[in-house]
């Protein structure tokens, strides 16, 4: 999916301000002191407005060689948004205040500062609270009474079924060690308890991440893990111990714990994969309907001069909404 679709589907909606000024939309954007880049209606954005977007959505930016393009597709993301802010806000959308709180409290915990502190951000606020309606309007209005039926479901499956095969998956514990020495002698003392002492173990010797845990790597499929570590442990059978694998990091002993061998999914095992998937391609069609019809009632201008990369998007260009 292109950038501009992912980051407005994602629905996330980080910190991006705006100004409002009461003159009308022709003769501001005709005004030479003017400080606005895009207009929305009778909205304008500045071009510390679309700063804040970017910073806020795009780290590839930074190292990204197609910044003009990038900078487009994030500049018609923007532009997506704020049309459906214009809606939100035309049906007089308020905002939550549970869960305005639940999102300074997500901030706060992530570093963003204390929940006081958050309040007292009045452009944060005004941001999240913008945010907060274009959820609102999406989920209760936009999204609401969509679904996906079962049959719709299983005529789904049938027709790619061959999508639904799973490798072989396995659950793996470790051990890792420093030496070849302490790698025996662990061996041993598992064999002669017939492994059920691993966890015990690898918590008492291992020096990997996953000690603490009993040694847990987690599950895999067959390309997920080194190839070192597949040859040791796929052909294992489950409650059975590996060899010992040397790599630059030491000496591993893998535990199979559980193994799938690969088959054919069966439609119970997939029927909610499936009805995720379906559900947002329906959502994704009542978006791009709802922003045309938006596009064709509000007046959407930018002006071009004051950007600081060359728009290549083509949003606007194909509704000539370009001031030189």
């Amino acid at each position: 999916m292109p950038p501009r679709r992912r980051h407005m589907l994602g629905l996330i909606f980080l910190p991006a301000f705006f100004c409002l000024e009461s003159c009308g939309l022709r003769d501001r954007a005709k005004t030479e002191s003017n400080p606005y880049v895009v207009w929305v209606g009778e909205k304008g954005y500045s071009k510390a407005d679309l700063e804040r977007f970017f910073d806020s959505r795009l780290s590839e930016l930074r190292s990204s060689e197609a910044t003009d393009d990038v900078k487009s597709a994030l500049l018609d993301s923007f532009i997506e948004e704020k049309l459906l802010l214009y809606k939100a806000e035309e049906l007089k959308i308020k905002p939550d205040t549970k869960a305005l709180d639940s999102m300074r409290n997500r901030l706060s915990a992530n570093g963003g500062g204390s929940s006081s502190d958050l309040k007292r951000d009045k452009d944060l606020e005004q941001s999240m609270i913008e945010s907060l309606k274009v959820q609102d309007y999406l989920r209760n209005q936009l999204f609401k009474g969509l679904s996906v039926t079962q049959e719709e479901c299983e005529a789904y499956y049938k027709e790619h079924i061959q999508d639904f095969v799973r490798n072989d998956i396995v659950k793996v514990r470790e051990i890792l060690v420093d030496t070849l020495e302490q790698a025996q002698k662990i061996q041993d003392l598992l064999r002669a308890n017939r492994n059920r002492n691993f966890k015990e173990l690898a918590r008492q010797y291992s020096k990997a991440p996953t000690a603490a845990e009993g040694g847990e790597l987690g599950s895999f499929q067959r390309g997920e893990l080194p190839e070192e570590f597949e040859k040791a442990i796929f052909p294992l059978a489950p409650g059975t111990l590996s060899q010992i694998v040397r790599t630059q990091y030491g000496y591993h002993i893998f535990y199979l714990e559980e193994k799938t061998l690969a088959h054919q999914q069966k439609y119970s095992e997939v029927e909610d994969q499936i009805q995720e998937k379906l559900l947002l391609e329906r959502q994704r069609e009542a978006l791009a309907k709802e922003l045309a019809a938006l596009e064709s009632q509000i007046k959407v201008q930018l002006v071009r001069e004051k950007l600081d990369f060359k728009y290549v998007g083509t949003r606007l260009a194909s509704r000539g909404g370009i001031s030189q």
